[in-house]
């Protein structure tokens, strides 16, 4: 008698993670405890699987053979993973483990509620798993909505394009993922993607060139979607696109340039003030000293764009818009004095 024949398996645990940068896409990591017949014996058995939502179908799709995957190629013991937890570009949504006592939630996440989400039933792998977990009641029958049968072959890497373009498509500037518990997106039509060989080819060196454009306008220069380039961002660590930074850096100096050239200006009509000076001297000399210090720092931010502005930077930047206040304040009372 053949041994797997001899043995039956229950599911001891199961986590499931959404993706952070393919909206759409979810993986699953079920742990099975095997017992030999009789009850004698046993071990453990692993299975990563991986799936793309759809407004009307779930579907089971090759997991990628090489990293980054959830399951860690060599462990001791047995793996944990707890909801919230990142692995990768990972976030569990829903985990569940008898053995380490970690207990599901009353209910699973709406995309992973047959009730709101009935796709989910395409995906007999995950959606069965569910059910020994959350023992789903009145929910007998398919509707007819549901393709499951689609003839529509899609890979790992090719199912993931798709849910990223469909992002594009709708405008929206945030990652989202299935946790959102807002349902699946209506369907969009399809553009024409971008060449992969074309995304591959974009370097560090291309992306910065655009740093001081909005993210929207970049893209459309790369000829690449919002989300790639959000994507080819995190590759290279740059965890926010630094155009606001960089935009705010450069109002800072076009204001100190203005009050050199003004402090100048005075100093040649109030040449009898000996006394003032030294003193505007000395101010040229700091206002001078502190737009190098801001040119250094945009050169800086522009080489390594996942840097803060310094503290310093950021009080000084305050105490303009304080004094932008006040003379818009002195203005503004002026023409109401001359109107009255």
């Amino acid at each position: 008698m053949d041994a797997a024949a001899a043995a039956f398996s229950t599911l001891s645990a199961l986590a499931v993670f959404a993706s952070t940068v393919h909206h759409g896409a979810v993986r699953s990591v079920h742990g099975y405890r095997v017992v030999g017949k009789g009850g004698k014996g046993g071990w453990e058995r692993w299975v990563e699987r991986e799936f793309v939502f759809s407004p009307t179908w779930c579907r089971e799709v090759p997991v990628p053979a090489a990293p980054p995957r959830i399951l860690p190629a060599q462990w001791r013991g047995r793996p944990a993973y707890r909801e919230g937890q990142m692995v990768g570009a990972w976030r569990c949504i829903l985990a569940f483990d008898s053995v380490a006592d970690v207990k599901p939630p009353p209910t699973p996440p709406p995309v992973l509620s047959p009730f709101r989400n009935p796709g989910l039933v395409c995906a007999a792998s995950l959606y069965n798993d569910l059910q020994k977990v959350f023992q789903f009641q009145n929910f007998e029958k398919v509707p007819d909505l549901i393709q499951c049968d689609s003839e529509e072959k899609l890979t790992s890497s090719d199912a993931k394009e798709k849910t990223s373009d469909e992002v594009d498509e709708s405008g929206s500037d945030s990652d989202e993922d299935p946790q959102s518990g807002e349902g699946l997106p209506a369907p969009a039509k399809r553009q024409r993607r971008a060449n992969r060989k074309h995304i591959a080819s974009i370097t560090l060196v291309d992306i910065a060139q655009y740093f001081h454009l909005p993210i929207r306008e970049a893209s459309r220069t790369l000829k690449i979607g919002v989300s790639i380039l959000k994507r080819k961002c995190r590759q290279y660590g740059i965890p926010r696109w630094p155009h606001r930074k960089i935009k705010s850096l450069d109002s800072l100096i076009s204001d100190l340039e203005y009050v050199i050239d003004d402090t100048e200006r005075d100093e040649v009509q109030q040449e009898k003030q000996k006394k003032k000076e030294e003193e505007k001297q000395d101010a040229i000399r700091a206002l001078a000293k502190r737009k190098r210090l801001l040119e250094t720092e945009k050169e800086t931010i522009q080489q390594k764009p996942a840097l803060d502005l310094m503290a310093e930077t950021k009080l000084f930047r305050e105490d303009v818009f304080k004094r932008r206040y006040r003379a818009k304040s002195v203005v503004t009372n002026q023409i109401f004095l001359s109107e009255a």
